[in-house]
């Protein structure tokens, strides 16, 4: 048990030597916003490609903001007081695997993480990533229990509780464990399309040949794509086929479905390029020159990802 002042220097060095419970679901490709490979890169010190833009900084500091306010309606809703662990715990035999937690209820050996959504991907319960990151909360700091407790879309709270298996959290002792060994071996480490894009935002102009494995792989999304698209073709049939039958009713019921083709209401909505165009053209030359130039930025260029088939090939 570490006494050590969160997202200090000393708190980041400790994590960059740890497999911590935000590691967890990175690890097992189940994070949204990181992947394996730029973990990796952060634990070896390099620059983090993925490194949040100012619009998820805003949204990690709000999120923070939001704790003590979801920690509090989650007292009023449960009746049992909260407080604030303020320590880096560490597993009793693997000191390498360590984490911070939110809360503990007080009087019990519950863990309380908490969080604040506005995500669709809470809908269907509690998503997977969260899950594996209270799981290894609770077999590194030794706790029966864990309570996460959502504050969604500002004013609704959904508790989730999960207890302690101590099969599950073996089984991700052993995925830490293969992650520390290629950590110390230089790889391989697992890509998504968001740390391949922030990792190679421009091309140098050059062109390479393709051996077997590429070529193979081209082909295969070519095969893959080919099916997606069938399979699009599909959807869009069998749904016309259902919509023409619903013709204007609202709501379509079975024995196990719900189907619903609602208009939503209508909105105003405003066209503020031509507003500005036409307020624009009141001005005298200089001043519209002027504005202009202030609201004018360069929008960094990007890689589309084309593939086209040579004659011989189609």
């Amino acid at each position: 048990m570490t006494a050590i002042k969160p997202r200090s220097e000393a708190w980041y060095a400790l994590r960059r030597d740890s497999v911590t419970s935000t590691d967890i679901p990175i690890i097992l490709g189940l994070s949204p916003y990181r992947s394996e490979a730029s973990l990796a890169r952060e634990k070896q010190g390099q620059p983090d490609e993925e490194a949040p833009d100012a619009r998820r900084e805003r949204m990690l500091r709000l999120g923070l903001q939001l704790e003590d306010i979801t920690r509090h309606e989650d007292e009023i809703e449960h009746g049992v007081k909260l407080r604030r662990v303020n320590r880096v715990l560490s597993h009793p035999t693997l000191p390498w695997a360590r984490t911070s937690l939110d809360f503990e209820r007080v009087g019990q050996r519950v863990i309380v993480e908490a969080k604040s959504t506005r995500a669709g991907r809470w809908d269907d319960g509690l998503p997977q990533d969260v899950e594996a990151q209270v799981r290894w909360q609770m077999g590194v700091a030794n706790y029966p229990a864990a309570h996460v407790a959502v504050l969604r879309h500002g004013s609704e709270l959904v508790c989730f509780d999960v207890e302690h298996d101590a099969d599950t959290f073996d089984g991700l002792v052993t995925i830490a464990e293969d992650f520390r060994r290629r950590l110390a071996d230089g790889g391989p480490f697992a890509e998504n399309a968001a740390s391949v894009k922030a990792r190679w935002p421009a091309d140098a102009g050059t062109e390479m040949d393709a051996d077997a494995d590429l070529t193979a792989a081209v082909h295969a999304l070519v095969a893959v794509r080919e099916r997606a698209k069938a399979l699009g073709e599909d959807e869009e049939r069998i749904e016309t086929a259902i919509k023409t039958r619903m013709a204007d009713t609202a709501v379509l019921r079975g024995a196990d479905f719900r189907v619903t083709w609602k208009r939503t209401k209508d909105r105003e909505e405003t066209d503020w390029k031509s507003l500005a165009t036409g307020l624009l053209t009141t001005l005298p030359e200089p001043e519209r020159s002027a504005l202009v130039s202030i609201q004018t930025t360069v929008r960094p260029g990007f890689r589309p990802f084309r593939v086209s088939l040579t004659k011989e090939n189609e």
